[in-house]
Order: C-alpha cells, then sequence, then structure tokens
C-alpha cells in the first residue's frame, strides 16, 4: 500500500478502538519496552505526548515510569508552523498546552533547542527518540500524518541514537512510497513484540 493508502486504513481501524482497548495495548507495550529494551542506557530520552483524540499509544505510561524508576533527561517537542521541532527539557513543573492538533507541548521555550542544536548537545551520549506513527512496515519504515516533523528533525541523529516507535497495530508488509527522507526506525513495539532492524 501507499501512504495515503496506509493513512486512510489504520485511522479507521484506530478510530474503531474503545478507550479501555487502547489502554490495554497500551499497557503491553509499555511493558514489552521495559522488558526487552536496556533504558538504563539512555539519556537523554525525547518523548512525544499522546494525542487523545487521535487513540495514539498512551505514551504518559512510559514517561511516568522514567520519571519513576529511572533518571534520564527527558525532552518533549514543540512543533512549530515552519515544520521544525524544538525540544524542551521536561519536569514535573513543566506547564503544558493542548496546540490546534491536539498535542501536548511544553509553554515555556525559552531555553528550548532546535534539533541541530539538540544532537550537537548530546552527541556523545546515547539517544533515544520515540517516534509517533499511524503504521509501519517490516523493513522499519514508519507512516506519520505527513507533516515531517520527525523526518527532519532525526535527519541530524547521531550514530548513537536510537529510534523507537510504538504501535497500536502490527506491521504492514511493505510501505510502496518511502522517499530520501524518511528515517527508518531501529525498534518499534506492538502490543505483541518488540520488531528490531
Amino acid at each position: 500500500m501507499t501512504k495515503k493508502e496506509i493513512r486512510t486504513h489504520f485511522k479507521g481501524l484506530r478510530n474503531a478502538l474503545k478507550s479501555e482497548e487502547i489502554d490495554k495495548m497500551s499497557k503491553r507495550i509499555h511493558d514489552l519496552l521495559f522488558s526487552r529494551l536496556m533504558m538504563h542506557r539512555y539519556s537523554p530520552i525525547h518523548l512525544y505526548l499522546p494525542i487523545k483524540r487521535n487513540n495514539e499509544v498512551d505514551s504518559l505510561l512510559i514517561l511516568n515510569t522514567l520519571r519513576k524508576d529511572f533518571s534520564p533527561d527527558i525532552f518533549i517537542p514543540k512543533s512549530l508552523e515552519n515544520g521544525e521541532l524544538l525540544h524542551t527539557k521536561f519536569l514535573e513543573s513543566t506547564p503544558v498546552e493542548t496546540n490546534h492538533w491536539g498535542i501536548e507541548e511544553p509553554i515555556d521555550i525559552e531555553h528550548a533547542l532546535n534539533s541541530e542544536a539538540f544532537f550537537e548537545q548530546f552527541k556523545n551520549e546515547d539517544i533515544l527518540i520515540f517516534v509517533p506513527l499511524l503504521a509501519f512496515d517490516k523493513k522499519g519504515n514508519r507512516v506519520g500524518y505527513g507533516k515531517g516533523f520527525y523526518d527532519r528533525f532525526l535527519q541530524y541523529a547521531t550514530k548513537d541514537t536510537t529510534i523507537v516507535g510504538l504501535s497500536l497495530f502490527e506491521p504492514t508488509d511493505l510501505i510502496e512510497d518511502p522517499n530520501e527522507f524518511d528515517v527508518k526506525m531501529n525498534f518499534c513495539v506492538t502490543p505483541e513484540r518488540v520488531w528490531a532492524w
């Protein structure tokens, strides 16, 4: 299937899910993630906050465990109108607001880093980036919402960057039309297993 076909298909599957199903699937994803990946080795960790109205994986479960049982520097993104992301260190006291896409984002961006500066600051660290997605294929390609925010962000990734997707569904066989700007994942965690490339 093409990206357009995949977006239509998986949006339909997501919209059909009940909140109780999403909660259970998100918990299984959380448990598999922490049992299979060596989370203690990563700092910083970059994590998006879920768009509840889009029935996304509840990444707040991951955030809460990281804060409770680990001590990484956690960063969350803010989307700009020009298609770029800014990256802000997330603390318990960090105020957030919901943007017009339904994404919770930091309000205070005075000390936020742009994408190039983020990877430059942590160029000697093991970085973990969680990427949102609608679907993925068995080669590690992902389909997002089509805005390209994360592909622009990840073009600066270092060799020590690990990219992890979170998916409520298992992969499609093949995304027919990836392009040169698409950045592949290292892992994708579903309720059933951890896919690795």
